[in-house]
């Protein structure tokens, strides 16, 4: 529990810093506590008969889903431009899917060429694209950190005991003060 709520303190934390590095562990410790915000959301949204708490979390979310994943690029030795590159893939891909799918729906309504016309290939190109995009984006991400100082500075490990421990060396220092005295 230490972790989570560490890592989620972090995540919030940080909320607009894009440079840096964020640990493997602190991304998927922060991605686990979404997860369960974003499933007790999605249980208000049913039992409440909304769609608004998902909406919100989503809202709230965005930015620094996309900052500390450029930290985690940034970890592994990867740009912020990769990050931006995957993001336009994923909306091209997207587009592609969406396109091709009105196509297919008017096409078999209008009967114009019908359904398997040149808009399914489409659809399973955009689909194999977003796909594709997906595995490289997580392989980005489970990647180990690389070792050492990289361009984006020095590894931040994961340590959910570092406040306790700089409360104790400001607790160990007062101490020292007062008995000198």
């Amino acid at each position: 529990m230490k972790n989570l709520t560490y890592a989620m303190k972090e995540f919030f934390r940080n909320y607009f810093k894009l440079n840096g590095r964020l640990s493997r562990a602190g991304y998927w410790w922060a991605f686990l506590g979404y997860l369960i915000i974003a499933i007790i959301c999605s249980i208000l949204n049913v039992v409440l008969d909304t769609g608004i708490f998902t909406t919100v979390l989503q809202i709230a979310t965005f930015i620094p889903w996309f900052t500390a994943t450029a930290r985690r690029y940034h970890d592994c030795g990867r740009s912020t431009g990769f990050l931006v590159l995957m993001y336009v893939l994923e909306g091209v891909f997207g587009f592609i899917i969406f396109g091709s799918l009105v196509g297919i729906i008017f096409g078999a309504y209008f009967e114009s060429g019908g359904i398997f016309g040149g808009s399914l290939i489409a659809t399973g190109v955009g689909a194999i694209g977003m796909l594709t995009v997906a595995i490289i984006s997580f392989i980005g991400l489970v990647k180990p950190s690389v070792p050492g100082e990289n361009k984006w500075g020095a590894p931040e490990p994961f340590d959910p005991d570092k406040d306790d421990k700089a409360e104790t060396a400001v607790i160990e220092k007062s101490d020292d003060v007062s008995s000198e005295q």
